[in-house]
């Protein structure tokens, strides 16, 4: 299922627990590895081997900070409303963090499963 905002798009390819997330925009696609996490962290979102980003995708190489932004802020508007994100630029890595609540109500994880899948 694809995305849009005004520059870009994700689109998400759940294997179960785990799959991948494509960053489309015009300049070219960024995929992204995601797997569920533990405790707070509700998902793991990392490039594979990001000592390759520049060599591989240098029409992002400048912006990787902002791309991982705009990924992020697209996950959570979507699938992840009550959630934070730290961002790990020099790792090319997200991670998608579910907010303390003081509410009992808050959301549990049978919510958080069905994030990514479609």
């Amino acid at each position: 299922m694809k995305s849009t905002t005004q520059e870009s798009s994700v689109e998400y390819k759940p294997s179960g627990r785990d799959g991948y997330l494509v960053y489309h925009e015009a300049s070219g696609d960024l995929p992204f590895y995601w797997e569920y996490g533990g405790g707070d962290i509700v998902v793991i979102v990392r490039f594979d081997e990001p000592d390759k980003f520049a060599v591989r995708y240098s029409w992002a190489a400048e912006r990787r900070g902002q791309i991982l932004e705009r990924l992020a802020q697209e996950i959570i508007r979507q699938r992840a409303p009550t959630c934070t994100a730290d961002i790990e630029e020099r790792s090319l890595c997200i991670l998608i963090k579910e907010t303390l609540s003081t509410n009992p109500r808050a959301a549990t994880g049978s919510r958080i499963v069905k994030l990514l899948r479609i």
